[in-house]
Order: C-alpha cells, then structure tokens, then sequence
C-alpha cells in the first residue's frame, strides 16, 4: 500500500499541475491560502475585469467544494488532499503553445490554457479573464475542476462557440497536436442549447472529452462551455488513468484492504452541475 500512496500522491500532484498550468493566470481564495498579490485577479482592463473578479467562485458558492487561486508559476499548490510540499516533484504539466495541427482545432488549442495555444488568426480575444480551481474538500475525490470566466464582445463570444462546436465535431481533430504536445480521444458530448439554473440562464453551450499523455498517466478532460451574452465560461474537469494505481487499488480489495481510489479506464472526469449551477448564478 506504500507504493500505492505515493503513486496516489504524484497523480493528485500531476492534476494540480494541469489547474495551476489551465486556470487562465487566475487564482481563488479557500480563506485559508492566499495568493502572491496579484496572482489570481482577474486578467485585463478597465470594467470587465472588476465584473469577471466579483463574478469569480469564492469559498462557501459550491458545497463540498474548496476553491483555490493558485499562485502564479507554482503549478503544484491546491492539490486535493497532498501537502505539495511533502509531496514528490510530478512532472511539469505541458504548455500549450506552438502550432495547432491540423489548423481547424485552433479552437480547442485555444481553451487547454492562458493565453497557450494560439487560435486561429483572426480568432476573437478576451477583454478579460479570471480563473478558479475546485477540488473535493474531503480530499477523497481525485477530480480537479478548472472554472475560468472570459469577457468578450458578444458577436466575438458567439464565434468562439461556434468554432468550438464544430472542432469538437470535426473528424480532423479526433487527434490534434499543439507545438510537440499530442492531444486525442476528442469527442463532443451532449450539451443543453439553452443551459439554466433555477435563477439563470446561459444563452448556448458546448461540451466535448479529451486526453493527453502525463508522463506515465493519461490526463483526461471534460470541458463544457456555457456562454452568457458576451461572458464565456468554461468548466474542464480533469483526472489522471494511472494503470498501476488501478492495480494497487485491486490487489488492495484482495487483501481485505481499501483501495485509494484511482480513476479506472472508463472513469472520465464529470463537471459536477453544482459547479456550474453556482457559476452561473454569479455571471
């Protein structure tokens, strides 16, 4: 069980990496930890960074949920239940940057982090952004939540959706590469054409699955991207397959012993509604 730990400890370290690497230069406040000034407050000027910024998840919006800022440039603060101090150093989560290939998944490059993959060449840009990142506040739930709010024009906004949706659908970006980084399994997933919460309504929205290679794990995502008026906000749910966790976990149960938990092959990521319900209700 031993090895089963520390391999347990590396992984949730891994998928911090990808919220501190994708959380659009963002950060949050769990009222215990703060960030370095001016780490996680909102990116950009004037009027739509101050709305993103009192838009933004804070401690106490989501139940079961501890929201983070992660400093800037530590890409191992805020994993789910480690002390990333003790934990051993995981592998640099991979930026994306680069060129998209082929072309038409610039959209979805776009979205893997701030100001990373670049989209298409007139793709629209953010007035502004924020982010946050969620994570199980009993530890136990190794799924790290990326929410990330960007302002834009609303006709930009509509565009960004519209070349969201047909990029995840495109056969063309089933595998796509951004600069040396490899990026597959992408395929669209149902998503409500008028999203709502009792209180609030998103005017369209875009879900899609994707994975890539982490050192020895397999870093899954699902994205869903709910747009109101000319507010984007995204939601990308992350998990890490680590086979061999798998099998600890298994030959734990042999045992008699309780596994840790590991994502199984057929466990992707889920965005919890209760993320995007209080998301929307702030926007």
């Amino acid at each position: 069980m031993k090895s089963a730990v520390s391999r347990v400890v590396v992984a949730v370290s891994v998928v911090a990496a990808l919220g501190a690497t994708a959380a659009c230069g963002g950060s949050g406040d769990d009222g215990k930890k703060s960030a370095k000034p001016g780490a996680g407050s909102a990116k950009g000027g004037g009027g739509a960074a101050i709305r993103l910024e009192k838009a933004a998840l804070v401690a106490g919006d989501v139940k079961g949920y501890k929201v983070e800022k992660p400093e800037a440039g530590d890409a191992s603060s805020g994993s789910a239940g480690a002390e990333p101090s003790k934990a051993p150093k995981a592998p640099k989560a991979p930026e994306a940057a680069g060129k998209t290939d082929p072309a038409v998944c610039a959209p979805l490059a776009a979205l893997l982090g701030p100001d990373a993959g670049p989209g298409a060449a007139n793709s629209p840009k953010a007035k502004a952004h924020v982010g946050r990142i969620l994570t199980g506040a009993d530890g136990k739930d190794l799924t790290t939540t990326d929410v990330r709010l960007s302002a834009y024009a609303e006709a930009d906004a509509e565009r960004v959706m519209a070349g969201l949706r047909a990029a995840s659908k495109s056969k063309k970006c089933a595998t796509f590469r951004v600069g040396g980084h490899r990026y597959f399994g992408v395929r669209p997933l149902p998503a409500p054409d008028k999203p709502q919460t009792p209180d609030k309504k998103g005017d369209e929205a875009v879900s899609y699955k994707l994975a890539h290679p982490k050192g020895e794990y397999v870093a899954r995502q699902t994205v869903t991207v709910v747009r109101d008026g000319g507010t984007l906000a995204v939601f990308d749910a992350s998990n890490l397959y680590d086979p061999a966790g798998v099998q600890d976990d298994k030959e734990a149960e042999r045992n008699g012993m309780e596994g840790i938990g590991t994502p199984k092959a057929d466990e992707d990521p889920k965005v919890a509604a209760a993320i995007v319900d209080a998301q929307l209700r702030k926007l």
